[in-house]
């Protein structure tokens, strides 16, 4: 009989984010089979993460200003909040480790991809021309907008609505 092959450190990866999106609780599994073998500590394994969270961001800001919209600002706010609709677990972790970084080592590189993230952000929707500190506080200010209308969407997506003529007088009449 033959022996399964071993996976690769990307096949790893791919399991455990598959994982992360399935469980969508901001939290890194541990039950994923080659972690310790191609994952050196937390640190590889944060690291691995963000460059993930950060291709993801570009692939979604990219594809959001394809058709050069004329708004490029809300092209890219929309962008933000797609990559995190289809890795919104991911994000949740990336979000973790900035409020509770294991280490200085973890702190620095959320730190550093947001900057990148933000800077990104910033030049996609021409509001900067370079990767600095104004394109940074620009694209932060643009990902709290995004945030934001996360945090609306969400709590008027909780909001029962009827859905019924008759539900919707009782609305009216308890409401």
């Amino acid at each position: 009989m033959k022996d399964r092959p071993k996976p690769s450190r990307a096949t790893v990866l791919h399991n455990l984010i598959e994982e992360i999106l399935a469980r969508n609780d901001g939290q890194i599994p541990t039950n994923i089979e080659g972690t310790d073998t191609y994952f050196n500590n937390i640190e590889d394994l944060a690291n691995a993460l963000l460059l993930r969270w950060h291709t993801r961001l570009v692939a979604s800001l990219e594809r959001s200003l394809v058709d050069d919209p004329e708004d490029r600002r809300e092209a890219v706010i929309e962008a933000w909040r797609h990559a995190t609709r289809i890795y919104s677990g991911v994000r949740k972790v990336i979000d973790d480790l900035a409020d509770h970084p294991p280490t200085e080592e973890v702190a620095h590189a959320v730190r550093a991809t947001a900057h990148n993230d933000w800077a990104a952000m910033a030049v996609a929707a021409g509001l900067a021309s370079a990767f600095d500190e104004p394109a940074v506080r620009v694209g932060h200010r643009l990902e709290l907008e995004a945030r934001r209308r996360n945090i609306v969407e969400q709590s008027t997506a909780r909001t029962p609505r009827p859905r019924t003529v008759l539900g919707k007088v009782k609305a009216m009449i308890t409401g």
